[in-house]
């Protein structure tokens, strides 16, 4: 019996000539005849026209199908790329995993790709987070600092185009040390964040696996252990969907929504990305973590990644 979620399904039709009549007819992959044109869906669900029965004319004369002997069309839905894990999860309204998502997304100092990487280090110039509540996807608080630069204090033109943060809005700022305890102070201000109860979500691994780590090392600074694992919202999305989106762009058009503020504005990424966290946990994704910087949690984790493909770190 064939699998109505087969992917052959959502093909469009190809031709195919009768020998004996020499009628062409169109049908769908796997052989099927059909008066159906079925539109590929682009996102998770799309409406679309078919008709119930598919009955043709069977004489040469008139190649068309005999309008009388067909039934009113109706609407239906094409059916997602996982079919029955959503449907079970909206059905039983399934609780996440994490009861709250903090939503990170770190600016720093660069310069030109033409003139390579920062040297030394590049260092965090704003710390936005939001705390999401699983519950109902509403924002419970948020966290939003710049931070001034010690090691390359002034910024570049570039580093300005790129994140709207200008000179004199960083100059008299406090620094990573400062804001790191300043946040810890945050975290433990709400006692509903337990160990196991909260995540870091991110668009990318790079803000906790490349720039905090890299400054941190460079700074000899004690980073708190929470930092250590995190979920990449471009890794959830593929492991819901089994497709890899290159960037928040690309998941905002996915979802049909506009970019709000400016891109690599730090807490207007983060208001983004909540958008987007919003719209995946409410599709039926449990959300659980993709990334650490503990190796046998990476290892772990490339293994079942290999089987999806992509794992870019870009925005």
């Amino acid at each position: 019996m064939r699998n109505k979620y087969e992917e052959t399904w959502l093909l469009p039709p190809t031709h195919s000539v009768n020998r004996q009549s020499g009628e062409e007819k169109p049908k769908l992959a796997g052989g099927r005849k059909t008066s159906l044109y079925v539109v590929q869906s682009t996102v998770h669900r799309q409406t679309v026209t078919f008709t119930d029965k598919r009955i043709f004319h069977s004489t040469k004369a008139s190649p068309f199908v005999d309008s009388s002997k067909l039934v009113k069309s109706r609407e239906v839905k094409v059916p997602p790329r996982y079919p029955k894990f959503v449907e079970k999860r909206r059905a039983n309204k399934m609780s996440q995993h994490f009861e709250y998502l903090l939503v990170l997304d770190f600016e720093a100092t660069c310069q030109e790709n033409s003139l390579g990487p920062m040297h030394p280090v590049q260092e965090i110039i704003e710390f936005p987070v939001v705390q999401l509540s699983t519950a109902d996807w509403s924002e419970v608080r948020r966290f939003h600092k710049f931070v001034r630069p010690t090691v390359l204090p002034k910024l570049t033109a570039f580093c300005t185009s790129l994140t709207g943060i200008i000179q004199e809005m960083v100059d008299d700022k406090t620094t990573l040390p400062e804001v790191l305890a300043d946040f810890d102070q945050w975290m433990k201000e709400d006692s509903r964040l337990k160990n196991d109860n909260f995540a870091f979500v991110l668009c990318g691994d790079w803000d906790l696996k490349v720039a905090l780590p890299n400054e941190a090392k460079f700074k000899n600074l004690q980073v708190p252990e929470y930092f250590n694992q995190w979920i990449n919202v471009k890794k959830a999305y593929a492991a819901h969907t089994n497709h890899y989106a290159k960037g928040m762009p690309e998941l905002l058009r996915i979802y049909n929504l506009e970019l709000k503020g400016r891109h690599h504005s730090g807490i207007d990424d983060v208001a983004n990305i909540c958008e987007i966290v919003r719209c995946l946990g409410k599709d039926g994704h449990d959300y659980r973590i993709t990334s650490s910087n503990h190796p046998t949690h990476q290892r772990r984790f490339f293994r079942e990644a290999g089987k999806r493909g992509g794992n870019s770190n870009n925005k």
